[in-house]
């Protein structure tokens, strides 16, 4: 749990009234002797012209060049980062292990971190901004945290009920609503005209590590090479408008059947299933063409030019 949590525990930690305190100036480093390969990372940004990756030991970093060269900014935690998201060139939130949160309102030059009171810590595992006032953090035993006011006070959200316990590692953003994906073929929409909840009737039970959003369809992915898709529209005709019986799902199994930690869409469209140890699924047309990863778990990709850039458990690597 101290690395990533959903590397440890493979069943179910694949993949967990606040106030503004301690401005944290970050310490700039232009460090060319930073070896990136060796750093442990968990994701990967394009924000306008720059790079930002996050990882492990407290690690920012940003690139201006395509990520030939990278600027460390250190800050006071030396934990694992889980997650990060820019609602401009400017503003930023970072989130980790022991309830970590930080904001940034300077691109990076800055930090101020955000001090969450709960019972015990929390691991955050993925931060997303709806708007630019709106932000929203999941993490593990149901944890839901939202805030309306640009990141300077949060609550909790009520999920399912009281007794809702399932980790949740991923959230994606439509113009239909907000999904959040998790342990047990947990898959949470929140309409956008609404702030209510809903658990999706899924046809899987096993875990979700994340999903991905290709025109007007979603797909929803996780272990053991498991993925299901469904068009974006049926949430809303069925959640809002109340058309149909269930939303129809289509499944599908990687021929590898290994776990899927990350996606992305190629610039024909395709996309790209990312697994562990190395193997990369190009699906097309219901068609699954398998082939290597420049990294053994890929778990964040960036297009970047004429560039495409991947982050893993074991580094950056370009492929040009």
């Amino acid at each position: 749990m101290k690395r990533l949590l959903v590397i440890n525990e493979i069943g179910r930690l694949i993949g967990f009234f606040f106030v503004f305190a301690n401005v944290c100036f970050a310490d700039v480093v232009n460090n060319n002797r930073l070896d990136v390969n060796k750093i442990f990372f968990t994701e990967i940004e394009k924000v306008d012209d720059n790079i930002f990756a996050i990882g492990e030991a407290g690690i920012i970093l940003s690139s201006r060049d395509g990520g030939t060269q990278w600027t460390q900014h250190k800050i006071a935690y030396t934990g694992l980062f889980t997650s990060f998201n820019f609602v401009n060139s400017e503003t930023a939130l970072f989130v980790g292990h022991d309830s970590t949160i930080f904001r940034t309102a300077d691109g990076g030059k800055s930090f101020q971190k955000i001090l969450i009171e709960t019972e015990s810590p929390i691991s955050f595992m993925k931060v997303k901004w709806l708007s630019t006032n709106d932000a929203l953090i999941v993490g593990e035993f149901g944890s839901v945290f939202r805030s309306s006011d640009g990141a300077r006070s949060w609550k909790k959200d009520f999920v399912v009920n009281k007794d809702f316990d399932r980790h949740l590692y991923d959230i994606l953003i439509s113009e239909y609503g907000t999904f959040v994906v998790g342990e047990s073929g947990t898959v949470l929409f929140c309409p956008a005209s609404s702030n209510q909840w809903q658990q999706v009737d899924i046809p899987y039970s096993g875990s979700f590590f994340g999903g991905i959003i290709q025109k007007d369809s979603i797909y929803f992915f996780g272990m053991r090479g498991n993925i299901l898709s469904t068009s974006l529209v049926s949430f809303y005709e069925f959640y809002v408008k109340g058309k149909g019986k269930s939303i129809v799902f289509n499944q599908y199994i990687t021929p590898s059947k290994l776990g899927i930690m990350s996606a992305s869409v190629g610039k024909d469209g395709s996309l790209f299933f990312y697994e562990a140890g190395g193997v990369v699924h190009k699906f097309s047309d219901g068609i699954f063409i398998r082939g290597k990863a420049t990294l053994d778990t890929v778990v964040s990709t960036i297009e970047y030019g004429d560039s495409k850039i991947f982050a893993g458990l074991k580094g950056i690597k370009i492929l040009k």
